[in-house]
């Protein structure tokens, strides 16, 4: 299966090894374990029961205020969004729990990471910000931004963790306004970057906040998306404080 990960670790090509934990390891081992099991069928034994992780999902969903870039802050100064997250969070408990089942090669770099967080390709196909927001003043946006595959560092890790990360993203939005050049129909790849401050509740339920700013290729307003100019007119930067509420679901998998 093919995974978008969203990496919190010391690298994001460790990933491939953690990887292994939701299935990786089965094709591997397929043909192998399908003689041995012949093997002690022919000798009338049981056949081994298939081996099972369990890791958490976890679910975020919470507000989020965008401030743009000007001229839009000019036109409405914030805008309203829903931020929302979808991933298996595999961190280093879970690490120690399955480590004879993680390949000898990478058992020593996956020890020495923090947590990384995998997404199948088609959860990745959901937007995880969404941006609804009506005209109050003289601007409307509706629209969403997604983050395929990024990165983090946790500056501090117990008893809350503080970290920062860098993201993919991508972005389409619908602007409309009564001052400024409109409607435009905006379509343009970025990076965000973000701190979080995440503070746990129980071990299932956690609350997160802080900052998140998508930078994007400018693109001006009242123009399609291949235009390029004028800058001084152009929108490049949608971001603010966001707050979400985190409940993670323990999910079971044979390997």
């Amino acid at each position: 299966m093919r995974c978008v990960l969203s990496c919190r670790a010391r690298g994001a090509a460790l990933a491939v090894g953690l990887a292994a934990l939701l299935g990786a390891q089965e094709a591997d081992a397929e043909v192998p374990a399908a003689l041995k099991a012949e093997r002690r069928a022919s000798r009338g034994k049981p056949a081994p029961r298939p081996r099972q992780v369990t890791v958490p999902i976890d679910v975020g969903v919470g507000p989020v205020a965008l401030v743009p870039s000007w001229p839009m802050l000019l036109d409405q100064p914030v805008y309203g969004g829903m931020m929302l997250s979808l991933a298996a969070v595999i961190d280093q408990a879970t690490i120690r729990r399955y480590k004879n089942q993680i390949p000898a090669n990478l058992r020593q770099q996956a020890m020495q990471m923090d947590e990384v967080r995998i997404r199948p390709w088609f959860v990745a196909l959901i937007p995880d910000l969404l941006v609804i927001s009506p005209a109050i003043f003289n601007s409307g946006m509706y629209g969403a931004v997604w983050h395929p595959l990024g990165i983090g560092v946790p500056l501090v890790k117990k008893p809350v963790e503080l970290a920062i990360g860098a993201d993919l993203a991508l972005c389409y939005l619908f602007m409309h306004s009564s001052t400024l050049p409109q409607p435009t129909h905006f379509l343009r790849p970025g990076i965000r970057l973000d701190a979080t401050l995440s503070v746990p509740i129980t071990e299932m339920l956690l609350v997160s906040s802080g900052w998140a700013s998508d930078f994007f290729v400018p693109q001006p307003l009242g123009q399609p998306p291949w235009a390029f100019w004028p800058l001084d007119n152009a929108m490049w930067h949608l971001g603010g404080p966001f707050i979400k509420l985190h409940v993670r679901i323990p999910f079971t998998t044979a390997l």
